[in-house]
């Protein structure tokens, strides 16, 4: 049985030195080909040994601890870059059974798992291509000729002994090919954010009410017996060697007034954060393909259509 040693980490790979951690690396398959990002890594429970690693659609994913990843085998993969390049083809991780619980491998699943990349194995090495069997004038060109001239002589001697001597009918038939143009995508980063406060000065202008004090002259008419007083009280505020006509003053009168006062605090004004958003636009992509041609070269006069 195999535990995962969890999302985002590689806890347990400790047992092998050469392994580097893998945990985030972009998994590739044999031939190069992105299979997505490695994002668990599960250890045999009695030997501690890393055996297989879950992989996440998407370059640079997250990972989700209920999303069921991907199980790829990771013995023989090699490590560089930040890339891990394993052992087997892109269509065995992608039809690969996928295990019941994210963060466990049971004895039974992990039968299934090898028996399923021992079966892609086998089929890749049955798949040969026609052109590494047959090169040009070697041994398998000569093989091939030998089968074909076999099988026409055996040909031959059915048709005699059949009394047909019709000609072997032959597919000249040519496959026509073309480039076509697939594309993905990819979630990968594009840009980092970060929030920043800056100090913005301003001037402001608040109107304010002040209030002050003005002096002002009241005067009092006098009634006929208040002549006397008046008079006596003057004689008596007038000080000696003064005439009528001069000035006379009762002192000075302090006068009050208000004045603006400013005074600045730094408060608390508004909460900001950081929120992110998917935005879908449109791109274009331009790409060139090229197709084959069919021709036919004949010696009669006219051109021929071509397709």
């Amino acid at each position: 049985m195999c535990r995962d040693t969890g999302f985002g980490t590689s806890t347990g790979m400790t047992s092998e030195p050469a392994l580097p951690s893998v945990i985030g690396a972009i998994a590739d398959d044999r031939t190069g080909t992105p299979l997505g990002t490695v994002t668990a890594v599960f250890v045999d429970d009695v030997t501690g040994e890393p055996t297989w690693v879950g992989l996440t659609d998407g370059l640079h994913a997250a990972p989700d601890p209920t999303d069921i990843a991907l199980v790829a085998p990771i013995g023989g993969a090699e490590s560089a870059g930040g890339r891990l390049r394993l052992a087997v083809s892109a269509d065995a991780v992608r039809t690969a059974p996928r295990p019941a619980q994210a963060d466990r491998l049971s004895p039974a699943e992990e039968e299934t798992l090898r028996a399923h990349y021992a079966s892609a194995a086998r089929a890749a090495e049955d798949d040969v291509p026609a052109d590494a069997v047959a090169g040009d004038g070697g041994t398998g060109d000569r093989l091939s000729g030998e089968a074909v001239a076999g099988d026409t002589v055996a040909g031959d001697r059915l048709l005699e002994d059949a009394g047909d001597r019709r000609e072997a009918p032959q597919d000249n038939a040519m496959t026509r090919s073309e480039e076509r143009l697939r594309v993905d995508s990819v979630r990968e980063p594009w840009a980092r954010a970060v929030l920043r406060i800056d100090a913005v000065t301003e001037e402001i202008m608040v109107p304010v009410t002040v209030t002050r004090q003005v002096a002002r002259v009241e005067y009092l008419p006098l009634r006929p017996g208040d002549v006397t007083a008046a008079t006596s009280g003057a004689a008596a505020d007038t000080p000696s060697g003064a005439g009528e006509d001069d000035d006379r003053s009762t002192g000075w009168v302090t006068l009050y007034g208000e004045r603006p006062v400013v005074t600045v605090e730094r408060a608390p004004l508004e909460r900001v954060r950081l929120a992110t958003s998917w935005v879908t636009e449109q791109q274009a992509v331009s790409e060139t393909l090229r197709r084959e041609r069919i021709a036919l070269d004949s010696d009669l006069d006219g051109d021929l259509p071509s397709r």
